[in-house]
């Protein structure tokens, strides 16, 4: 069983990461130690090289553009954090973090209990971006950790508006307001908004979510089913 650690940073090239924490990291994250900010997003890019599909291409796009700086000792493996470059006051929308890659077998795993094993679109997204998250101790973040990932069953019923309609489905992503992304062995996509309780449909299937999630990772506030105020945009 992992202990939990207070989320600590260490700026690239991070040659200062002390020896213990060291061989907690996973070996694709200890990767990063001793490159430089310029070269650390390179390594990154060269992660997402094979990516074929074009909503994810264009999300990849997107996230290039932000600068990976950090090594983040949190979570199992540790994390890696990118910023944007901006002149502006930075938000929590500036920011991504990235745990260590999940192996094909494991999303495999923790795509069946939803019936959703075989979705080729999603699977290539958890090979490339499982666990993309705005920040660590807070929500804001895609499923990532060891499975069971959570369903939306009726542990989560209290009278939600269009329950039924998606019970089952995968709470693929935790927004930091507490609401959920959902999404159904058909593919489609919904936001359970948990102060309304309710569901409402969000895109007919995951390459739109995708690409409605990736002009929302263009500006600087956090990702949730109200959005950001219009001079945010």
């Amino acid at each position: 069983m992992s202990s939990y650690h207070e989320p600590t940073e260490y700026r690239l090239p991070a040659n200062d990461i002390p020896a213990k924490l060291r061989q907690r990291l996973h070996p694709w994250i200890a990767g990063f130690i001793g490159l430089t900010p310029e070269d650390a997003t390179r390594r990154i890019a060269h992660r997402w090289d094979s990516i074929q599909r074009p909503s994810l291409r264009s999300l990849r796009e997107t996230l290039s553009q932000f600068r990976v700086e950090a090594i983040v000792d949190y979570g199992e493996g540790g994390r890696i954090r990118a910023f944007r470059p901006t002149e502006e006051e930075l938000g929590c929308g500036d920011f991504w973090y990235l745990p260590p890659p999940l192996d094909s077998d494991g999303i495999t795993t923790r795509l069946t209990p939803a019936g959703l094993q075989g979705h080729a679109a999603l699977h290539e997204f958890m090979i490339h971006f499982s666990g993309l998250s705005e920040d660590t101790t807070t929500a804001g973040h895609f499923m990532y950790d060891d499975p069971p990932w959570p369903l939306f069953t009726d542990s989560w019923d209290g009278e939600i508006e269009g329950f039924d309609a998606w019970e089952g489905s995968l709470m693929l992503y935790h927004a930091r307001n507490g609401c959920h992304v959902l999404m159904r062995k058909d593919g489609r996509v919904a936001w359970w908004i948990m102060q309304e309780g309710r569901v409402e449909p969000l895109a007919e299937d995951f390459d739109s979510f995708i690409s409605q999630f990736n002009e929302h990772r263009k500006i600087s506030w956090p990702y949730d089913p109200y959005g950001a105020p219009d001079d945010e945009r």
